[in-house]
């Protein structure tokens, strides 16, 4: 017993058009003709680029807060060197030898840097996902894929603003 399979079938593809039909004699009936479709008919329905254009502010939100809370800090922080000259031998500050207005700075600085970065980083987080989404359905792509890149930029940009505060604030004690 061989199980050969059946021969194939020609395949001889339907006419396109009616006249090619009549010259080949075929009794196969054209397929109905269908009218190109205008570009405004195959194109998708325009989308809003709202989503992509909310979390690019929620980015730039949370780089400009954030900045604008850095530079207080940085400030603060660097008007702290104006305590320097209590640093022993070693190298550390004992804190019972500086003024309470220097733990008060301190403490303001460091609140202030503590909220620049949080503030960043949710407005970041929101920005990032919100683009990632946005990008991907393709609702603000463009705004959506600068949200993505100021969201992860961002921590830089404050951390560098922090640093210029705090150049700034120390400079005038700086001997």
């Amino acid at each position: 017993m061989t199980s050969t399979p059946p021969p194939p079938e020609p395949h001889n593809p339907p006419p396109a058009t009616r006249a090619e039909a009549a010259q080949s004699g075929s009794s196969v009936p054209p397929a109905a003709y269908a009218a190109p479709a205008s570009p405004t008919e195959n194109a998708r329905p325009k989308t809003s680029n709202r989503l992509g254009l909310i979390a690019f502010v929620a980015s730039l939100l949370g780089v400009v807060i954030g900045s604008i809370l850095a530079t207080f800090g940085g400030i603060q922080s660097g008007s702290l060197a104006q305590f320097a000259s209590s640093v022993d031998s070693t190298g550390t500050i004992d804190p019972e030898a500086l003024p309470e207005s220097a733990n008060q700075i301190g403490l303001l600085a460091g609140l202030l840097i503590v909220a620049a970065f949080l503030v960043w980083g949710a407005f970041a987080l929101w920005g990032l996902i919100q683009g990632i989404i946005a990008a991907v359905k393709n609702r603000g792509r463009g705004w959506g894929i600068a949200a993505i890149i100021l969201s992860v930029v961002g921590g830089a940009i404050v951390l560098v603003v922090f640093l210029v505060a705090a150049g700034i604030g120390a400079a005038p004690y700086a001997s």
